[in-house]
Parts: C-alpha cells; sequence; structure tokens
C-alpha cells in the first residue's frame, strides 16, 4: 500500500497564560501520521500528550507553528471552520465515557449526526444501529448507562466515535476505566478499526496497550523523545 501523509505538525508550540505564568505544554513537536497509522502517543503526567492529542484533534490550536490535516493547514481557523474539520475528521473516544446518562445507547450513538449534517431520523437510527451491531452491541440498543458494564459503556463511545464514519479515531486513555477483561475487548476492537484502514490514535500511559500500535511516540516536557515502533 502507498503511504500517504495525514497530519504533519511543524515546530509546534502551546502556552498558556495562567494569571503572570505563561505554562508550556509542548515545546516545539515535529510529527507526522500517515493514513491508515496506529499511533500510540505515551508520557508521563505533564508531558503534554494530552495538549498534543487537542491540537491534532482540532480541540486547540496551537499558538506557533504549522499543522496540516489532510492537505489543510488548520492550525489557523476560526473556532466554526475548526468544528467543522472537527466534526468530519474525527471520532473522539475519552476515558470517562461521557456518555449522556439519561439518553440511551441508540440516542447516544445518534448525537454526532445533530451536529453539522442533516440526517434524516430514520437514517439517524439505522446508523447507530449498524455502529452498535460493529462494536457487539446490537442487543443494547435501549439500554442506558447505568445498565452497562464500564467495557459496555466504552463501546457505546466507540460506536459514537464511529458513526459519522471519520477517517481518524482519537482515543485519549481509553482503557483507564476497564478491568482487563474489558480492555482486551475494546483494544481488539481498535485493532480491526485499524485493520479497516482508519487512523488510530491514542494516548496511554498503559505499555500493554501501547503495544496493539505499530508505532509509539514518546513525549517527554513538550518535546518528542522517541518515536519508532
Amino acid at each position: 500500500m502507498t503511504s500517504e501523509l495525514l497530519i504533519r505538525l511543524d515546530d509546534v508550540t502551546k502556552v498558556y497564560r495562567l494569571g503572570e505564568v505563561d505554562i508550556t505544554p509542548l515545546r516545539g513537536i515535529s510529527l507526522t501520521i500517515e493514513r491508515g497509522e496506529f499511533v500510540a502517543i505515551m508520557g508521563s503526567s505533564g508531558s503534554g500528550k494530552t495538549t498534543l492529542m487537542n491540537i491534532i484533534g482540532c480541540l486547540d490550536r496551537p499558538t506557533t507553528g504549522h499543522y496540516v490535516l489532510d492537505g489543510e493547514e488548520v492550525s489557523k481557523l476560526k473556532r466554526d471552520d475548526l468544528a467543522f474539520v472537527r466534526n468530519q475528521k474525527f471520532g473522539f473516544v475519552f476515558q470517562n465515557f461521557n456518555l449522556l446518562a439519561r439518553t440511551s445507547a441508540l440516542e447516544n450513538v445518534e448525537l454526532p449526526m445533530l451536529y453539522w449534517n442533516s440526517v434524516p431520523a430514520r437514517e439517524r437510527h439505522r446508523r447507530a444501529k449498524e455502529a452498535l451491531e460493529r462494536v457487539g452491541l446490537g442487543d443494547r440498543l435501549g439500554h442506558f448507562p447505568s445498565q452497562l458494564s464500564g467495557g459496555q459503556q466504552q463501546r457505546v463511545a466507540v460506536a459514537r466515535a464511529l458513526v459519522n464514519h471519520p477517517p481518524i479515531l482519537l482515543a485519549d486513555e481509553p482503557t483507564g476505566n476497564l478491568d482487563s477483561k474489558s480492555e482486551a475487548e475494546v483494544m481488539t476492537i481498535f485493532d480491526q478499526l485499524n485493520n479497516e484502514e482508519i487512523t488510530v490514535i491514542l494516548v496511554t500511559h498503559d505499555a500493554e496497550v501501547a503495544d496493539h500500535a505499530h508505532r509509539t511516540v514518546r513525549i517527554k516536557d513538550g518535546v518528542v523523545q522517541g518515536d519508532g515502533a
């Protein structure tokens, strides 16, 4: 398969102003990710890995430097334009699931289709059901988060991330709240998705989780300390 550049960060910095103090979690990150890669980003607490994930996912913008996503310079986009790119390009999975407690699994998965997309209700139902079946929860459509195990809730979150058919899946400590059995189930899904040519980028502190990736980028004090298989 011919490699195709999907993500390029050139000398990216991020500075936050807290009162009279500047906090600099990223200090000149340069990184490329090709379409279809499975990349783990590792680092200790405070290393800058989550800030890097937020910039890659268009949840934040760099203070300086350039970010080119799928051929488009996105680092200088306005807020609404950045939100549109984020909705079209990324699916997000977080450690705490971020499901709506009083909403069924099916309705939780439908949520991304309510933003930026004029998807008719019948089509929303069909796509949400298909996404839940894809993660093995076709028999849990009407269940609420309180009726699901932690592993099942995270699989609902993965289905929600997939429902708009994004080319990139971003996962921030996706197994942090799971037992070992549920962790294995979720990581198997990530492996399968990557085999289907979805680019998977995950932040983790767990070496066993990172072993699923084909490449590990190690961040320390806001800079890349290592990058390899």
